[in-house]
């Protein structure tokens, strides 16, 4: 019985992170392919102000997806959101 509620819970994850990569393209007009550049860790937990920001927990690990004109680059946590992050509140260590 636990092995079905895995993949249920499974499906409903990859069902939600195809919302959110939906909801990034059209919001950033991204035509790109998502590759992850790089990793980061959050310093700071970082609250969002706008809805392309994206609210960071400090420890949480961020897939860096593409660099932008200025201090900020676009990421993607654990539950498959995306937005911007500043550079300053990430550890690329």
């Amino acid at each position: 019985r636990n092995i079905f509620k895995f993949k249920k819970s499974n499906a409903e994850k990859s069902k939600k992170m195809e919302k959110e990569e939906k909801f990034f393209r059209e919001t950033f007009m991204y035509d790109k392919e998502i590759n992850v550049i790089s990793t980061a860790t959050a310093e700071c937990s970082v609250p969002s102000k706008r809805r392309v920001d994206l609210p960071v927990t400090a420890g949480e690990q961020l897939d860096v997806i593409d660099v932008t004109e200025g201090s900020a680059v676009i990421c993607r946590n654990s539950e498959g959101r995306y937005g911007y992050v500043l550079v300053e509140h990430l550890n690329f260590r």
